[in-house]
């Protein structure tokens, strides 16, 4: 891999609809906190100046990762290579047209759950109380205990590393327990998602919003996380989806391992939620993930579980980082 970030800068900063920063720091872009430069970041404002970027890294051979608003997400100190996109503007509207809400890759989850809830439709409360943007939702297939987002989609609007426009049913997401296909398949980058919702009573669907909510702030760590940083496991082997079937608490298990407390420099697990790790004012991305790799070897210990990351480790990561 070999290119010249300024050059690469310059030429993508001709394109209509795009900002370019060099050197841009992920730590301005993530919840926790932490993270090195970017080589390239561009804010993105429509979808043909998307295309123009996409078929530019990919005919030059140069990485490229998008980015939601930083949520769930753990950069390495020695940031990324290449270009990191932020899809703004047009990817972040969100509109009506009932019984459907068609809403750009960059629109908060609770935006759109607070316009659902205006259009007096019900079904996206279980999602609309998670942080984070609708592309990172369906990559990660989020959701609660109530409901996950591959429950409504009805498609996916993503355009593929030559800059082809593509529709994906909700099937051919491969949605799975905090998965999807898009995991799988980086070639491909979510413009926006259209839902399937049903008629509620709006007053109704925003107290439960507004309470869930309150329940959220209440029951979670404050400070700079990433949210819960491991995946909830499956009871016993056999479950092959934990939200089809009963599950395992990975808080629970962090903290009967005796983890609560435990820390690497400024990096902590919780005592308030042990699937958090926060950042509690100087911590480095090698903090954190040393930090959850001793978690996940105590609990591997004394249960005998492995735990699997839901944070996105991405970056320039050294080998002996975990150590």
């Amino acid at each position: 891999m070999s290119f010249d970030a300024t050059v690469v800068a310059e030429e993508i900063a001709r394109f209509d609809g795009v900002r370019v920063r060099l050197n841009e720091p992920m730590s301005a872009h993530t919840t926790l906190g932490v993270g090195g430069p970017a080589d390239v970041y561009v804010e993105v404002a429509d979808e043909e100046g998307l295309v123009s970027v996409i078929r530019y890294v990919s005919t030059h051979d140069v990485p490229r990762l998008v980015v939601g608003d930083g949520a769930n997400l753990l950069v390495s100190d020695r940031g990324i290579r290449g270009v990191v996109l932020s899809l703004v503007g047009d990817f972040q509207r969100v509109k009506v047209e009932e019984p459907y809400i068609e809403a750009g890759a960059g629109a908060r989850l609770s935006t759109v759950a607070d316009l659902a809830a205006d259009s007096n439709l019900a079904g996206f409360e279980p999602v609309g109380v998670v942080p984070g943007t609708v592309g990172g939702a369906i990559v990660m297939n989020a959701g609660t205990h109530a409901g996950y987002i591959d429950q409504i989609v009805r498609d996916v609007h993503a355009i593929d590393e030559l800059g082809n426009k593509l529709v994906l049913s909700r099937d051919e997401c491969g949605f799975s327990y905090r998965s999807s296909r898009f995991q799988r398949d980086d070639s491909l980058i979510i413009t926006k998602a259209v839902f399937r919702l049903h008629p509620g009573d709006g007053a109704e669907i925003r107290k439960l919003l507004e309470r869930v909510r309150r329940h959220r702030a209440e029951s979670q760590p404050r400070g700079k996380s990433a949210g819960c940083f491991f995946k909830n496991p499956p009871a016993s082997s056999s479950s092959e989806q934990p939200q089809s079937g009963y599950c395992l608490s990975a808080g629970k298990l962090i903290e009967q391992a005796g983890c609560k407390g435990l820390s690497r420099g400024d990096a902590v697990v919780s005592e308030v939620h042990a699937n958090f790790i926060i950042n509690r004012g100087n911590a480095t991305a090698r903090d954190i993930l040393a930090l959850a790799e001793d978690v996940r070897r105590i609990v591997k210990e004394k249960t005998g579980i492995e735990l699997e990351y839901e944070v996105r480790i991405v970056g320039e990561w050294s080998e002996e980082v975990k150590s």
